[in-house]
């Protein structure tokens, strides 16, 4: 890998890496079940992955062992608090 990227990558927490990824995850698998325009596709990845963000960067669940984390970042919790807002948003009418 580059070192550029090694050293970016070094700077920032695990955290702000993955909960990205399980944002962009849930969106997705979120719009797939009950999309219905394909620009609600942009919000609910948007909503999940900032739904994601802040409840780590809050810290409401501490990490615990690997089946359920990775890295410092607890897996279920993550994805309950971005189905959460993603249901929110569709109740709301998003």
């Amino acid at each position: 890998m580059d070192p550029f990227i090694d050293a970016l990558l070094g700077l920032a927490p695990v955290w702000l890496v993955i909960t990205p990824l399980v944002g962009v995850v849930n969106g997705t698998l979120f719009f797939l079940i009950v999309g219905r325009r394909p620009n609600s596709l942009l919000i609910y990845v948007t909503l999940a992955i900032l739904a994601a963000s802040v409840e780590q960067a809050l810290g409401l669940v501490a990490a615990d062992s690997p089946p359920f984390s990775l890295g410092d970042v607890h897996l279920i919790a993550t994805t309950v608090a971005a189905w959460v807002a993603l249901a929110i948003a569709r109740a709301v009418g998003f």
